[in-house]
C-alpha cells in the first residue's frame, strides 16, 4: 500500500513539473509579445536593423521573456524525463522519446541566450543577424522537438499505460504541427511555426493533469 502511494505520488510530481514548464514558457511568451519584437520576422524580412533599434527600449521585459523560458523548458525536460519512467508497456519507445527531450533542453538554452546577447551587446547590423539566425533556429529545433516530437513519440509510448486515447490524438495532432514548423524553416512562413506552441504546450499541459488525476 505504501508503494502504491509512493507511485501516485511521484506520479503526481511529474504532472505538476509539466504543467508548471508550459505555464512557464507561455508566461515567457507574453512578455516577449509583450515587447513587440519578432526575430524571427526581422530574419525573415532582412530588417535586423530595425529589430536591434526595438531591443533597447524591451530589455526588461525580454530578460523576463528569457528567464521564464529557460526555467520552462527545464521542467518539462524533467518532466519528460519522469514521464518516460511511467511507460511500462514500450519502454525502449519511451527511453527514445526521454532521449530527445532531454537533448533538446540545453539546445533550447542556448538559443535563448544567444537572442539575449542581441539585447545586452547591440552588435553591428551583420553579426546581428549571424547570431540572430542561429539563435532562431537552435529555437526551432529545440522547440520541434520538445513539444512535437517528444508528444508524438511519448503518447505513442504511453498507451495503454498511462495516456488516454485522447491524449494519444492530442500528440499526433502536436508532430503535425512540428511538421509545419519544419516546413516554416524552409519557406519562411513565420506564422506556420508558431502554430506548434500552443498545440505542443497544450499537450504538456493535458498530459500534465492527466498524470495529476492519476493520483486520486
Amino acid at each position: 500500500m505504501t508503494e502504491t502511494k509512493e507511485n501516485k505520488k511521484n506520479t503526481a510530481l511529474t504532472g505538476y513539473l509539466a504543467v508548471a514548464g508550459a505555464v512557464s514558457m507561455f508566461a515567457g511568451a507574453a512578455c516577449w509579445g509583450a515587447t513587440g519584437t519578432d526575430i524571427w520576422g526581422a530574419l525573415a524580412a532582412h530588417q535586423m536593423d530595425q529589430h536591434l533599434e526595438q531591443l533597447s527600449a524591451a530589455k526588461q521585459l525580454l530578460a523576463a521573456n528569457t528567464t521564464f523560458w529557460i526555467i520552462g523548458v527545464l521542467l518539462m525536460g524533467a518532466a519528460g524525463k519522469r514521464m518516460a519512467s511511467h511507460c511500462h508497456t514500450k519502454p525502449g519507445l519511451a527511453e527514445v522519446a526521454a532521449s530527445c527531450i532531454q537533448s533538446a533542453v540545453p539546445v533550447a538554452i542556448v538559443a535563448f541566450i544567444a537572442m539575449f546577447s542581441l539585447v545586452v551587446h547591440q552588435p553591428d547590423t551583420e553579426t546581428a543577424y549571424v547570431i540572430g539566425w542561429i539563435g532562431a533556429r537552435l529555437d526551432d529545433l529545440a522547440t520541434l522537438l520538445i513539444v512535437g516530437v517528444f508528444p508524438l513519440i511519448i503518447s505513442t509510448a504511453g498507451r495503454p499505460d498511462w495516456v488516454p486515447r485522447w491524449l494519444s490524438i492530442h500528440g499526433v495532432l502536436a508532430g503535425l504541427a512540428g511538421l509545419l514548423a519544419v516546413v516554416a524553416i524552409f519557406t519562411g512562413i513565420v506564422p506556420l511555426g508558431f502554430i506548434i506552441i500552443p498545440v505542443g504546450l497544450g499537450w504538456m499541459i493535458a498530459a500534465g493533469l492527466v498524470l495529476i488525476r492519476a493520483k486520486k
